[in-house]
């Protein structure tokens, strides 16, 4: 498992999958309005029919999206906006990476670092990323016989 942390606007990423936060009720993440402004609307025409509603955990996979590189943006609910804590933060990467280990993708470019965190700096938010996507996809298998292969 390789990380790496590069700054750069989101519509330019080639990636198998983008990561942004959505709130309650259907606000999106300043990252995530740069791509609804690029597909022209698209992922807050998908909030308005009520797809999401930005709810901790909450997702919604959204695939080929117009006028962006990557092939898929994940979107997850990260609660009300002035009330994201680090509790709700830990939660939100667990389900995300949960999400992108379902799906098979070899790699993401993820944006909830951006997110504000009460409290908390950047360094902090990379760090528990980290930590939280290695504790998430850690299993124990040097005991067993049949050991299973992650699906990619």
């Amino acid at each position: 498992m390789e990380f790496s942390v590069k700054s750069g606007s989101p519509e330019k990423q080639r990636s198998a999958c983008i990561v942004v936060g959505v709130f309650e009720p259907r606000r999106l993440s300043p990252i995530a309005e740069q791509l609804d402004k690029i597909s022209d609307g698209y992922i807050s025409a998908l909030l308005r029919r009520g797809e999401l509603e930005g709810k901790v955990g909450q997702t919604l996979l959204l695939h080929h999206v117009p006028n962006i590189l990557s092939e898929r943006i994940l979107l997850i609910g990260c609660g009300k906006e002035r009330e994201l804590d680090e509790r709700q933060y830990k939660q939100v990467i667990q389900k995300t990476i949960n999400t992108l280990n379902d799906t098979g993708s070899m790699e993401a470019v993820c944006f909830l670092t951006e997110l504000h965190v009460k409290g908390r700096n950047t360094y902090w938010k990379v760090r528990q990323a980290v930590e939280t996507a290695k504790e998430t996809l850690y299993t124990f298998d040097q005991l067993k016989s049949n050991k299973t292969e992650p699906r990619r």
